[in-house]
């Protein structure tokens, strides 16, 4: 059983690459849908993208190297994420230093991928930064890839608005939309503060009950906000379903320009 999870710890950490380089796609895409220009020539940033490619070549010495089941096999994959995931700095650097130089959304339809592009960065943000705070088993943990991944879904989210009237679909224009990305990425955002500041103070992961070991306020108001956080970012993954289903549902009333 260890030697299967070990297996499937290589390649889940090897899968975030893939994500990681899939959101800065996404992240251009939606910076270029929403008005906002790139401060480098498509050249630069496809050799950047090329450079974010680089730590997945070390996986097969990782695996030559170590025994899947040893601790050093562990290891040799969380440097590689910790370390690895460092080369999408300068791309996104790039990103939201053209972000900050852009001018304000006017046209309803591309409020809501603005600011799913702007809550997508400060999680993508966060979970990096608080992934650098790890030390030893405690829930600072999934506070890093809660965020790290949230950050991913939301700029998928934006895609997806972008993409709905290019397949078809209606337009998303409302108020619910234009907040959405918001509500969902702030409440997430207050549940990974909250684990990161409860793992701080010791409380272990994978664990529950009694055997979370909330003993003192602190813990307790951190584990607290974790759990309001969490509730917020549901409500706000439920309206991203009500938006996206009451756009495919509705006739199309525009479509854009080819």
């Amino acid at each position: 059983m260890r030697h299967f999870t070990n297996c499937c710890f290589g390649a889940g950490h090897t899968l975030q690459f893939t994500h990681t380089f899939l959101l800065m796609v996404a992240w251009l895409w939606l910076a270029q849908a929403t008005g906002i220009r790139i401060g480098l020539a498509a050249r630069p940033v496809k050799w950047l993208l090329g450079v974010m490619l680089l730590p997945v070549l070390v996986v097969p010495w990782i695996y030559v190297q170590y025994d899947v089941a040893s601790a050093e096999h562990r290891a040799a994959f969380t440097d590689l994420m910790k370390y690895g995931g460092l080369t999408s700095l300068p791309l996104g650097f790039v990103v939201v230093w053209s972000l900050l130089r852009a001018s304000r959304v006017t046209a309803p339809e591309l409020r809501p991928l603005r600011n799913a592009l702007y809550a997508s960065i400060v999680l993508f943000a966060a979970g990096g930064v608080i992934g650098f705070l790890i030390h030893g088993v405690n829930v600072v943990i999934p506070a890093h890839y809660h965020g790290s991944i949230v950050g991913v879904t939301l700029a998928f989210m934006g895609l997806t608005y972008y993409l709905l009237p290019r397949l078809g679909f209606q337009s998303v224009t409302s108020k619910w939309a234009v907040w959405q990305p918001y509500i969902y990425g702030g409440g997430q955002l207050m549940h990974i503060l909250g684990l990161a500041w409860s793992g701080g103070y010791g409380v272990q992961r994978k664990t529950a009950g009694a055997a979370q070991g909330l003993e003192n306020l602190p813990q307790i108001l951190g584990m607290g906000m974790m759990g309001l956080g969490g509730l917020i970012a549901i409500i706000g993954g439920g309206i991203f379903v009500v938006v996206v289903l009451r756009a495919m549902l509705a006739k199309p009333y525009n479509q854009p320009a080819t």
